[in-house]
C-alpha cells in the first residue's frame, strides 16, 4: 500500500469516527442526556480517530472537527455556527483543549509503543543474523540472511561479494515490475581484498531511520562475514600445523624403528657374504632367519604406514552388502599359516549380511587376529567371532594372551600407542595398526574397544549399528 492509499485510508476513517460519534450524540440529546455526556463522546471520538490513523494531523483536525460539530449541532442557534450563549465559548475551549491534549498525548504514547516495537524487532534480526552465521555453509548462511532481511523491510534483497574480480550473488525475493522502482545499497566493508553491496530492491522510499538501520546492519554483516573468514583461516592454520606434527612423527618413527631392522638386514646378509665358508649350517639358516623375520616385519610396517596416510587423507568406503561367514574365511586364510595358536570360528548358522568395504573391514580383522597371535602364547586358542545383539552387529577376536593393561585401554587406539609387553619378539611395532582399525570402523559407524578375557587374555570388540538386520 502506497503513501496515497495510506491518506485516504486515515480520511475514511476519521470521517467516519466522527461521523458515528455525531449520530451517537445526537441519539443521547433526544433520549435527554447532559451535554457533558455529549462532550465526553467528541472527546472519546478524538482518542479513537489517534489510535487508527497515522499520524498526529488527524487526531489535532478531530479536535478541531468535534468543537465545530458540536456547535453546528448541539447550541443554540441550531444548524448554524452562531454562538447565542458566550459561555458556550468557554464550553468549545475547554473541549478543543481538552481532546487536543488527549489526542497530543495517545499519539506520542502510541509513537513511543511503535519504536518499542521497532527496537524489539531489530533487535530480534540482529540476534537471528548472529545465530545464522554459526551455520557451516557460507552459501547457506548468505541466503538465509537474504531472506531475514527481505522480511524484514518487506522488499526483495541482494547481497553481492566479490573477491579476486569473482563475483558471488544472493538474492530473494521477486522483483517488482514498474518504472518507480528504486534500489537503495549498503557497502559490506569486509576487507582490503574483498568488497560487497546489500541492494534493497523498492518501489517506496525509505526513512532516515531504515537507511541508518541498514547500514547498521551491513557493518554487523561484514563483520561476522570477516570473522568466518579468519575462524576458516584458523582451523586451516591449526589442521596444517597437526599435518606437519603428524608427519615429524611418522618420520621420526620411522627413522627410528625402521633403521635397526634395515641395519640388522644388512648386517646379516653382509656376514653370510664375507663368511660363507666360515659359518656353520645352523649359524647361516640363523642369520637368514633374522633376515626373513625382519623383512616380514618391515613389510608390515611399510603395509601399515601406507593404510594410515590412505586413511588419514579422508577415508572413501565402497559399500556393498557382503557375507559375514565369507568376510571371516577369508580373514583365516590369511593369518592360518604362520598362526602357531588354535584360530576357532564363532558365528551363527544363518548367513548374516552387512553393507561394508569389505577390503578394509579385512584390514580391521587381521590386524586384531595378527595382535592376537603375537601376543598370545602358543598352543593357546583365539575366537573370532560374530553375532547379533538387538540393533547392532558385533566381532570380536578373544585370545589367551597376558591382556592388555588397564593402564593402555583408553588410549590404545591412539596413533603411535605401542604394547611393549610379553611380545615373542623384542621388535616393537609402530603403534599404527589399532589407529588404522579405529579409523575403519569409525568410518562404518562403529566403535572399538578392548576389555579383560578371564582368565587370561583380551577381548577386542567392534560393534556396528544393525537396525532390523540391515545397515544403511
Amino acid at each position: 500500500m502506497d503513501s496515497r492509499n495510506h491518506w485516504m485510508m486515515d480520511v475514511v476513517k476519521t470521517i467516519a469516527i466522527m461521523t458515528g460519534s455525531t449520530l451517537l450524540a445526537m441519539l443521547f440529546n433526544v433520549v435527554g442526556f447532559q451535554e457533558a455526556t455529549i462532550v465526553i463522546i467528541f472527546m472519546l471520538a478524538v482518542l479513537v480517530v489517534t489510535q487508527l490513523t497515522s499520524s498526529f494531523i488527524y487526531g489535532a483536525s478531530s479536535s478541531l472537527l468535534s468543537v465545530l460539530i458540536f456547535n453546528f449541532f448541539f447550541t443554540e442557534p441550531l444548524f448554524s455556527f452562531n454562538i447565542h450563549q458566550q459561555d458556550y465559548i468557554i464550553t468549545f475551549f475547554i473541549l478543543f483543549v481538552a481532546s487536543f491534549f488527549s489526542s497530543t498525548l495517545t499519539s506520542k504514547l502510541k509513537q513511543a509503543n511503535h519504536m518499542a516495537e521497532t527496537r524489539y524487532k531489530q533487535i530480534a534480526l540482529i540476534d537471528q543474523i548472529n545465530q545464522t552465521f554459526n551455520l557451516n555453509d557460507f552459501d547457506l548462511v548468505l541466503r538465509k540472511i537474504a531472506q531475514l532481511l527481505s522480511a524484514h523491510f518487506n522488499c526483495p534483497v541482494r547481497i553481492q561479494l566479490e573477491k579476486d574480480q569473482m563475483k558471488s550473488i544472493y538474492e530473494y525475493g521477486a522483483i517488482p515490475d514498474g518504472s518507480n522502482i528504486k534500489t537503495i545499497s549498503s557497502e559490506l566493508i569486509i576487507a582490503q581484498e574483498e568488497s560487497g553491496l546489500i541492494q534493497f530492491i523498492t518501489d517506496e522510499p525509505f526513512s532516515n531511520e531504515a537507511i541508518k538501520f541498514s547500514n547498521t546492519l551491513s557493518g554487523l554483516i561484514a563483520q561476522n562475514i570477516e570473522r568466518q573468514r579468519l575462524i576458516k583461516q584458523q582451523i586451516e592454520t591449526d589442521f596444517e600445523m597437526r599435518e606437519q606434527k603428524l608427519r615429524n612423527n611418522l618420520l621420526g618413527a620411522i627413522s627410528h624403528d625402521l633403521r635397526t631392522p634395515l641395519a640388522t638386514v644388512i648386517g646379516s646378509a653382509e656376514t653370510l657374504i664375507e663368511n660363507e665358508d666360515k659359518l656353520s649350517k645352523d649359524d647361516r639358516n640363523l642369520l637368514l632367519h633374522n633376515i626373513s623375520e625382519d623383512a616380514k616385519w618391515l613389510i608390515d610396517s611399510v603395509e601399515n604406514i601406507l593404510s594410515f596416510i590412505r586413511v588419514e587423507e579422508h577415508l572413501q568406503l565402497k559399500l556393498q552388502l557382503e557375507s559375514i561367514e565369507e568376510l571371516f574365511g577369508d580373514v583365516i586364510s590369511h593369518v592360518i599359516a604362520h598362526a602357531k595358536q588354535h584360530i576357532y570360528l564363532d558365528i551363527p548358522r544363518e548367513n548374516l549380511m552387512f553393507k561394508m568395504d569389505v577390503r578394509l573391514m579385512e584390514k580391521v580383522l587381521i590386524n586384531l587376529l595378527n595382535n592376537a597371535i603375537k601376543y598370545s602364547p602358543e598352543n593357546s586358542s583365539i575366537i573370532l567371532k560374530a553375532y547379533q545383539k538387538n540393533d547392532t552387529l558385533v566381532f570380536e577376536v578373544i585370545d589367551q594372551g597376558k591382556g592388555v593393561p588397564d593402564e593402555l585401554k583408553s588410549k590404545i587406539f591412539n596413533r603411535f600407542v605401542t604394547e611393549e609387553h610379553h611380545a615373542p619378539t623384542n621388535r616393537k611395532g609402530l603403534g599404527l595398526g589399532l589407529a588404522i582399525c579405529k579409523a575403519i570402523v569409525e568410518a562404518h559407524k562403529g566403535r572399538i574397544t578392548v576389555k579383560d578375557n578371564h582368565p587370561n587374555g583380551s577381548i577386542f570388540r567392534c560393534t556396528f549399528p544393525y537396525p532390523g538386520g540391515e545397515n544403511d
